[in-house]
């Protein structure tokens, strides 16, 4: 399994503009933990300097299938994959720097992931967004994460 991770990916300004977008765009989505916003967020113009980061860090060319926020406060995500070649995780804010666990043959395998951090995986990699430590305060963890579709022919 490979796991890129990449630390410092935007300045506060953008930063702040996508806090805000995310939290204008939270809702209740049926069957879905937390809070979160419908998976069209990649077209909002405040979430372009993301965007636009991304292509520094994924080679070639690719599509955005689906990109979404997520907002708890401590909660968790079940085991899960996504039908993509890739998978991007960006830490808007995680204060205890709680990021994405992996099962790698049979065992949890926890990912370090401090704000202004992403991490990027292959979609079918079986992954899961673990509950808060315990005894912690309310954890607001903000994530954005997309579905990637590489081009044809595009090393992934």
């Amino acid at each position: 399994m490979n796991i890129e991770k990449h630390l410092n990916v935007l300045n506060k300004k953008e930063q702040s503009s996508i806090l805000k977008l995310v939290n204008k765009k939270l809702t209740r989505i049926p069957n879905c933990p937390g809070l979160q916003t419908y998976p069209d967020l990649h077209q909002c113009e405040e979430l372009q300097p993301l965007v636009k980061n991304l292509k520094k860090y994924i080679s070639g060319n690719f599509t955005i299938k689906k990109c979404w926020a997520n907002h708890t406060d401590g909660g968790y995500v079940s085991w899960h994959q996504h039908p993509t070649d890739l998978s991007v995780v960006y830490y808007l804010k995680n204060k205890e720097s709680i990021g994405t666990f992996f099962k790698i043959d049979g065992k949890e395998v926890p990912s370090e992931s401090p704000e202004n951090s992403l991490i990027i995986f292959k979609g079918d990699e079986v992954h899961s967004v673990p509950p808060r430590k315990k005894g912690a305060l309310e954890i607001d963890r903000y994530s954005i994460a997309f579905d990637i579709d590489k081009e044809r022919g595009t090393h992934v």
